[in-house]
């Protein structure tokens, strides 16, 4: 009996070909000119909104600086991708923030009551908006760190593998 060569149908080769054809919808998320001018649009009605409401200047930067940090590490989640699945990903982006950025927050707060500059922040700032604005920027700065140790953790623990030898 001969052997017949296998060829595939016709039909399969027209939806492969139409598959090709149709380009992916780009997102404005994935251009870097947005992220540019959010960043600029967001500094500049703070400044405005800071200055029309007569805001001290420590509030302001306090304002700018929580909304660049959120807009920053949210530039960071799209364009770093991590080789984690998302559920571990987000364990450490949670675990980040919730242990190492509030951390680093009672850390900062204990430092400035014990060398009694709180007094002063606060009186200029107000102490509900330099606990939350700080407290932003800490547990963003946490989450960061989380998934820098989330991506890095094969180099961690065969670092610390190495002293335990």
């Amino acid at each position: 009996m001969p052997k017949t060569p296998k060829t595939q149908p016709k039909k399969q080769l027209k939806t492969k070909a139409k598959q090709k054809v149709q380009p992916k919808p780009v997102s404005i998320t994935s251009r870097k000119s947005y992220w540019i001018a959010l960043t600029l649009t967001m500094v500049v009605f703070g400044i405005f909104s800071g200055y029309t409401n007569r805001m001290a200047v420590a509030a302001i930067g306090l304002l700018i600086g929580s909304v660049l940090t959120l807009t920053g590490f949210a530039f960071y989640l799209n364009f770093y991708p991590s080789t984690l699945k998302a559920t571990q990903r987000a364990l450490y982006l949670f675990v980040g923030a919730s242990i190492i950025g509030f951390s680093i927050w009672a850390v900062i707060v204990l430092l400035l009551n014990a060398t009694s500059l709180m007094p002063h922040i606060v009186t200029d700032v107000g102490n509900s908006f330099f606990a939350i604005t700080t407290l932003i920027i800490c547990l963003i700065s946490g989450a960061f760190i989380g998934d820098l140790i989330g991506k890095n953790k094969e180099r961690l623990f065969s670092f610390t593998n190495k002293f335990r030898s």
